[in-house]
């Protein structure tokens, strides 16, 4: 009785600090037209910029940001929410830099919704090291402006003898039980962007977004970069029970290599494993709608689900899967899914409920202990269905 009394006590009184702290919160108010950061940043004085509100406000607190073009990148270290009313435009070029960028542990809960972010070297929308994060309703387009430089600088540079890693929309690094949710995402150099470089990623849900004609990379990727994924079992790296539902990513690729959604690794050591791919819509990609790549020793690519996508007419710009295969390098060979690996066996690899149409091959796996059942997909205008070796 006394531990339940007691446990009841305590519950009330996280139940009155949480109302205290909800009661506290403030909401400051951002206008390109008539602020000015010598206000008070209220509804009827707002300040002038989005750095500004963003200092300001304390963990709990809200930037409300009205309409206009806001040249300027937001560092964002503590849990806020910044929601912008009217699709207010952050706009990044020449600026070489990030657009939006949540670090830290301290940033956990963060909100980013309602704005159009464009023009950035880097990424539109980077988040690192946290949780909890809701990325919503965004517009991010054209952050692709690195790619071009003649130098690359920042995470454009090539690193360690690989090209750089920039241009993407939305960047979770070392990021868990987060939400990217409602974004249209195109003209960036690729998509949706999962990896784990400095630590796992994992736990987080990629839903309903529009990631499209992002020409030169993939629309969503789940990419292990972290040598130490498998060999601490996913404590240090790996980018793992992820769930990818809803989305549509077509025309992704189409002067690069880049699939629908990919999940790969490079190094010895990397980890994709145990995601869920479901309910998607992949069209007209470069690489397969969804594609499962593994071509290094000690990885682990096993246990992802694909299930229950629609996909056509994958594979348009398909030179690049002659590692797969037997018809690559005489001609592009269709496919929407394709899931490989050059060392060993791919393991619990689900791949079942999905409608398949205009490819060569509708499924092509190498290496993939699973047994692909035919009769548990859809074919239509396929010329092989399942081609398995």
């Amino acid at each position: 009785m006394l531990r339940r009394t007691l446990a009841t006590m305590l519950g009330v009184a996280a139940a009155a600090g949480a109302t205290a702290a909800a009661a506290s919160a403030h909401t400051y108010y951002i206008s390109r037209s008539h602020g000015n950061n010598a206000n008070p940043c209220t509804k009827q004085a707002p300040c002038a910029t989005i750095r500004y509100g963003v200092g300001k406000a304390h963990r709990g607190d809200t930037v409300v940001v009205e309409p206009g073009t806001y040249r300027q990148n937001v560092r964002i270290f503590k849990d806020i929410r910044v929601i912008g009313i009217g699709h207010p435009v952050l706009n990044l070029k020449g600026l070489n830099s990030n657009g939006f960028y949540i670090r830290g542990a301290a940033a956990a809960g963060t909100t980013i919704s309602g704005f159009i972010v464009e023009g950035a070297d880097f990424e539109g929308i980077l988040v690192q090291n946290t949780s909890r994060v809701t990325i919503a309703d965004n517009i991010v387009r054209d952050n692709d402006q690195g790619v071009h430089a003649k130098q690359p600088t920042g995470e454009c540079a090539p690193f360690q003898g690989a090209p750089g890693d920039c241009g993407e929309a939305i960047h979770l690094i070392h990021v868990t039980f987060s939400t990217v949710r409602g974004n249209r995402v195109y003209g960036n150099a690729g998509g949706i962007y999962l990896t784990d470089e400095t630590g796992p990623t994992a736990h987080n849900l990629i839903e309903d977004n529009m990631v499209n004609r992002n020409l030169l990379d993939c629309g969503i990727t789940l990419a292990g970069h972290n040598p130490k994924a498998v060999p601490s079992k996913g404590h240090l790296g790996g980018v793992y029970d992820n769930t990818i539902r809803d989305n549509v990513a077509n025309g992704n690729g189409t002067r690069g290599e880049g699939a629908g959604i990919l999940m790969a690794t490079a190094a010895p050591g990397g980890g994709v494993w145990g995601n869920l791919v479901e309910g998607n819509t992949a069209n007209g990609n470069g690489l397969a709608g969804v594609t499962i790549h593994s071509h290094a020793p000690h990885q682990d690519l096993n246990g992802n689900r694909i299930e229950h996508n629609r996909l056509s007419h994958n594979g348009v710009d398909d030179s690049s899967e002659v590692e797969f295969g037997e018809n690559d390098g005489k001609h592009s060979v269709t496919v929407d899914i394709l899931a490989g690996s050059d060392v060993g066996k791919l393991r619990g690899i689900v791949i079942t409920g999905n409608v398949l149409s205009d490819a060569h091959y509708g499924v092509y796996t190498k290496n993939d202990a699973t047994r692909v059942n035919r009769k548990r997909n859809t074919f239509h205008h396929v010329a092989v269905p399942v081609r398995q070796v």
